[in-house]
């Protein structure tokens, strides 16, 4: 007797296919197994015996951008890197602390209270601290111990300066997306292998320049001279914050819904003569709503 085969369903947990997710599970089995500790998985995370939880969801992301013939040693080294006892400050040199040291982008609310005095907000709920990024495994030391341990350090500009060089080297991987029944439309996906790619959102001036000028993008991506950002309130803020948007497009919809979630955050602005003024604008009717093209620059 045959049976239809179900279609392919994602995985409510990971960003994986039913199929990929259950190949998933069994290889953070069998690699934690030859580390000597017996895990059950329950969606996006697995349990040892002790009870610790170990989440599964950025390894099903780096996952999704490989092979399949890839998969068990990315499990493999994930895996390694969650077992490892990890180092202190104290077993760290100089020279490495220098320059692994970077600025990571951090939810406030994951900050016990005093951790960071110097803790520089980003948007509402996110700040940047100083982290020790040792490849497989980093470190969140609280601000009195990275003092304590080198105080002529001057942290958070070498953490910045290291974080800048990462977004001009971090390597790159490209895949093309269009849907069965248009191949030939779609969209590009450059996705990097690394924690700190959300990070990279401190220095977007330098994957800006990065993908203008083409400088390791990956084949098949040429210089980027333009790119579209449809986004929250955060990115947008960061992105006038820095001097980096050269054209606004805004729709304006007739319709009141109270109060919301804002636009664009707080960009400093004390007085009106300090807002950000467009030197160009004009308006388009798009339907009932109305589209607002801003130029922040000369077109």
């Amino acid at each position: 007797m045959f049976r239809r085969r179900a279609p392919v369903r994602p995985e409510p947990d990971l960003p994986l296919s039913t199929f990929q997710a259950r190949r998933l599970y069994h290889l953070v089995a069998d690699a934690f197994a030859q580390a000597g500790v017996v895990v059950e998985v329950f969606g996006d995370h697995a349990v040892d015996e002790r009870g610790r939880a170990y989440g599964l969801r950025d390894l099903a992301a780096a996952c999704a951008t490989e092979s399949p013939a890839a998969w068990p040693e990315v499990v493999r080294r994930h895996v390694h890197a969650e077992v490892s006892p990890v180092p202190t400050l104290a077993d760290l040199d100089d020279a490495t602390l220098r320059s692994s040291s970077v600025l990571r982008l951090l939810p406030a609310a994951l900050l016990p209270p005093d951790w960071d005095p110097f803790a520089e907000p980003v948007t509402d709920d996110l700040v940047s601290v100083v982290a020790i990024d040792l490849g497989d495994q980093a470190l969140m030391p609280p601000a009195d111990a990275l003092r304590e341990r080198a105080p002529l350090l001057p942290w958070r500009e070498r953490a910045a300066d290291n974080l800048r060089d990462l977004a001009h080297r971090l390597p790159l991987h490209h895949e093309r997306v269009s849907p069965q029944e248009a191949p030939d439309e779609g969209f590009d996906v450059v996705v990097g292998e690394s924690g700190l790619v959300a990070s990279l959102a401190l220095q977007l001036d330098a994957l800006l320049d990065r993908l203008g000028a083409g400088d390791g993008l990956p084949a098949g991506i040429g210089p980027v001279q333009s790119v579209l950002v449809e986004a929250g309130p955060g990115l947008a803020t960061a992105l006038l914050a820095q001097d980096l948007v050269d054209r606004v497009l805004w729709f304006i919809a007739p319709k009141l819904v109270g109060e919301g979630t804002p636009a664009v955050g707080d960009l400093g602005t004390a007085r009106m003569a300090d807002a950000l003024a467009f030197v160009e604008s004009r308006w388009e009717t798009v339907g009932a709503d109305a589209l607002l093209h801003g130029f922040l620059r000369p077109a």
